[in-house]
């Protein structure tokens, strides 16, 4: 792996493409699972299985990302002890300065919880959707693989994980509102160009790496390959 570190501020690229493109791409595929969940049909109900796959593609990918991506990518760089946590929730209210500038050009600690927890939510709710049914027209591709029980218990948690995401969707808005409003940290923007504006003051570490695309494409490969195995197992 080659990185290319250098200490800069200024407009200073945080998020690279495969991590943007991983962030957009899940947030269409929910949406598109959501709307076809509440729509009637066969046509709806297979591009709802087809997205609940396509969700567990890119949830495998940024797992595998979480490790072998650019720097601001990595858990390592933004996963946080409680201590960090705690230490910065207490000073989020008080700070006058924007969110950036506190030292987290990537994710700070509380966005470090957003992501692993829609990570987690996204992943139960692909994969116990392949264990439901609906007792009407459609069931998971490996619902008759378990018994009749465990199918009914992955279906309610199925049934019960389409609520906890509205929650944490409308968490994860309401943070976006509140850093841009009470912060002046538009969080955004960045994920679409993937360039933060950092304080003239803060000196931070930018890494961008030559060998991204092909470790990329390797890893959604390997996670799609992965996925279309555990669809079709028999």
């Amino acid at each position: 792996m080659s990185l290319d570190h250098h200490r800069t501020h200024g407009r200073v690229r945080v998020w690279d493409l495969p991590t943007r493109l991983f962030h957009w791409s899940l947030a269409a595929c929910m949406i598109a699972a959501f709307i076809s969940a509440q729509s009637g049909g066969y046509t709806a109900q297979r591009v709802h299985f087809l997205c609940g796959y396509a969700v567990l593609v890119l949830v495998v990918f940024r797992a595998a990302w979480g490790f072998a991506g650019s720097r601001y990518a990595r858990f390592a760089q933004f996963v946080r002890g409680p201590a960090e946590i705690l230490r910065y929730l207490r000073g989020l209210l008080a700070a006058d300065r924007p969110e950036g500038a506190a030292g987290y050009p990537g994710h700070n600690p509380l966005g470090a919880i957003s992501v692993m927890v829609l990570l987690a939510a996204c992943f139960i709710q692909a994969t116990s959707g392949l264990f439901s049914k609906d007792d009407i027209a459609s069931e998971g591709p490996l619902a008759r693989q378990v018994s009749d029980a465990l199918v009914d218990r992955f279906t309610s948690v199925h049934d019960a994980g389409e609520s906890v995401l509205y929650v944490l969707l409308a968490l994860h808005l309401s943070a976006i509102v509140f850093y841009r409003w009470f912060k002046r940290d538009n969080l955004v923007v960045p994920m679409i160009t993937g360039d933060k504006q950092i304080p003239d003051d803060l000196t931070v570490e930018a890494a961008q790496d030559r060998t991204l695309w092909p470790r990329a494409l390797g890893l959604l490969g390997v996670s799609a390959l992965l996925v279309y195995l555990l669809v079709n197992w028999n």
